[in-house]
């Protein structure tokens, strides 16, 4: 019995370090693949048009500091338009009361949510139906950008013939909860996800990032603008798709610290988060959901449970091999959260403590799979859609 114990312990072992090694391998790749955001030098002549288009729901928080930043921009025609969706906090009244002192800021409110409307592509599409540059920058409420990073994403795209480049912001992790389950939740979620060929402007696959997407006005509206995506929970990676669609160019870069991000300001936020991202990153599946959600619960717990067991084995006279793949699989999601370091913020330390994490996603992914196969809805910022709402861009 111990020997089949044993086997079966290495077997597992096994794959869980082949699993992570895999896992590492993509988000090295697609790290290494994405260089930074140039610098542009300083040119004469008219600036780029360029208009940024925000949806905020109950953002009072952080909405002042990203607007700012935004009417802050240098060497571009700057027009901010952010588009109240239904807050129920002070946010529209920050939002007016920046706009009475600064007419660059266009303030619209997105009323009654049309059927088969996710909320924010319906408030995106609001916006971007009133701006007025050639240059459409997609972000979040919540992002703080630096003062020339319009001005460098926009020649970059000039100087390359692009139609749309996605921006990876510094990712900032805050408290305690942020700090030990937001760095896997990009690891695992985001860097994952992104196809290390995005990079290549010639390539077909497109990714995007909702903190910064920066888009051509004309190609976007060739291409249905958000009303093709109109269903999609991530948004932005279906915006990156469409626009690669039709020979369409485009490229991802990390910005460092032209832009920052703190995507979530609390345990609550973040569990809500997870539930759902884990939901659209799986095509809108219950099964999938939950087959990942119990992967990653089997990853994060059977490499420490192995290498314990490792000693007793080898008191019970058996070759303790299995602590060799366990204590790998053990090591490897530390590694790749160090190497995240270049894209999320975070203390070292937290990394030794990735299993907590790990457990977090997987609890969130598994809850989120439950919902949606009993009730077939998934919640998020107060509203409820259900299967009937979402769609997967692809």
């Amino acid at each position: 019995m111990i020997v089949l114990l044993s086997r079966l312990a290495l077997v597992l072992a096994t794959l869980m370090c082949v699993g992570w090694a895999l896992v590492l391998a993509r988000v090295w790749r697609t790290i290494n693949a994405m260089r930074r955001l140039p610098s542009a030098a300083s040119a004469e002549g008219p600036h780029p048009r360029v208009t940024a288009v925000l949806a905020a729901r109950n953002e009072a928080h952080t909405i002042e500091a990203g607007v700012r930043s935004l009417l802050a921009q240098d060497g571009v025609d700057i027009q901010v338009i952010a588009v109240d969706d239904n807050s129920e906090d002070d946010t529209q009244a920050i939002l007016e009361r920046i706009a009475a002192a600064d007419q660059r800021l266009l303030v619209l409110k997105a009323g009654r949510l049309p059927p088969g409307w996710v909320a924010k592509c319906y408030a995106l599409e609001l916006g971007q139906g009133r701006a007025r540059g050639d240059w459409l920058l997609f972000t979040d409420a919540d992002v703080v950008h630096g003062p020339h990073a319009a001005k460098n994403a926009v020649a970059t795209m000039e100087r390359e013939r692009l139609d749309h480049l996605a921006v990876q912001p510094r990712i900032e992790a805050g408290g305690l909860a942020e700090a030990l389950v937001l760095p896997l939740f990009m690891l695992l979620g985001q860097l994952r996800f992104l196809d290390p060929a995005a990079a290549k402007p010639e390539s077909r696959v497109g990714v995007g990032i909702g903190a910064f997407n920066l888009v051509r006005a004309d190609a976007y509206r060739l291409r249905g603008t958000h009303a093709r995506v109109r269903g999609s929970m991530l948004d932005d990676r279906a915006l990156g798709r469409m626009m690669r669609e039709d020979g369409g160019r485009g490229s991802v870069v990390r910005a460092v610290a032209q832009v920052r991000h703190r995507p979530y300001r609390s345990a609550g936020e973040l569990y809500a988060g997870i539930k759902k991202s884990a939901i659209g990153t799986f095509g809108n599946s219950a099964i999938l959901t939950a087959l990942m959600g119990t992967m990653l619960l089997v990853a994060a717990t059977a490499p420490p449970v192995l290498l314990a067991l490792g000693l007793p084995l080898w008191l019970a006279g058996q070759a303790p091999w299995v602590v060799v793949p366990a204590a790998l699989a053990a090591a490897l999601p530390m590694v790749g959260l160090l190497k995240a370091r270049s894209v999320v913020r975070f203390e070292p330390l937290a990394a030794l403590l990735f299993p907590v994490g790990a457990l977090a996603i997987a609890a969130g992914a598994l809850h989120a799979a439950l919902v949606f196969a009993v009730r077939g809805t998934v919640e998020w910022r107060g509203r409820s859609y259900t299967r009937r709402d979402l769609q997967d861009f692809g």
